[in-house]
């Protein structure tokens, strides 16, 4: 698994060349600006009503109140923890809620720029075909929401257990693999929609292939440390990058 997060790492400075040999940026401008306002609006929007869920739920259970009648400077550490990753986890679930909302509203868009890259791929003219583009439209859709589901599954126990000592500290790594693993699966699965494999294919190749999803959503989440441009970019690099990756690693299974 860690040569393919290599793989999949390797791959976003493939598609910075393949971007560029193509001219593909022209396509990124429109909707990286409208990906870049949208993140920061709905970062700070989840950072305030997270921190509000918070301290709405110590309050109101009486936890400050009891901690601060001990006066034991252990468990008010303890506390402070807890609601630290509590709070962390709340952010990078909201951040799934945001991503799946955007890949959602942009399917149209990821699915027309993947038949072009496609194309470039395989030195063919471009022909714009409604059907195929329905076709990988609705599959998007569908995969999303699925997806969506699944993780929320998950990350609900998760919020959970970050808020017992020590061990729940732990509970942001496991919610950040979560987080990568579900968005490179839903941008490999363009690729392997023009690879003619169904839905059940297509899952079998994500979980054989564990590591090229990871990856692709490990250096996503790593581009939004850039500002501005990394919001920008991340979204479509991560789209190409897949593509190349799914090129590069072919499942003989």
């Amino acid at each position: 698994m860690l040569k393919e997060i290599i793989l999949a790492i390797r791959a976003y400075f493939s598609a910075h060349r393949f971007i560029l040999q193509h001219q593909l940026w022209k396509w990124m401008i429109v909707p990286g600006i409208v990906y870049a306002y949208l993140f920061v609006v709905g970062m700070n929007y989840f950072s305030q009503s997270s921190s509000f869920f918070i301290e709405s739920i110590i309050l109101r259970t009486g936890l400050k109140s009891w901690v601060d009648t001990l006066s034991n400077d252990l468990i008010g550490f303890f506390i402070t923890m807890g609601s630290f990753w509590l709070w962390f986890t709340l952010l990078l679930f909201y951040f799934a809620l945001f991503k799946y909302l955007f890949l959602i509203v942009f399917a149209p868009f990821f699915a027309y720029l993947h038949l072009r890259i496609d194309a470039i791929q395989n030195n063919t003219p471009f022909v714009f075909k409604g059907n195929a583009y329905r076709k990988l439209i609705t599959r998007a859709l569908l995969l999303n929401v699925t997806n969506l589901l699944w993780q929320t599954v998950y990350l609900i126990p998760i919020v959970i257990i970050c808020t017992l000592p020590i061990i729940g500290w732990f509970t942001p790594i496991f919610t950040i693999l979560i987080e990568c693993y579900f968005l490179g699966a839903a941008m490999l699965d363009y690729s392997l929609a023009s690879e003619h494999k169904n839905k059940v294919a297509a899952a079998a190749y994500v979980n054989n292939h564990k590591g090229l999803p990871i990856g692709n959503g490990l250096v996503f989440y790593l581009l939004h440390f850039i500002p501005i441009i990394g919001w920008m970019t991340a979204p479509f690099y991560s789209l190409i990058a897949a593509q190349l990756n799914t090129l590069e690693v072919k499942d003989n299974a």
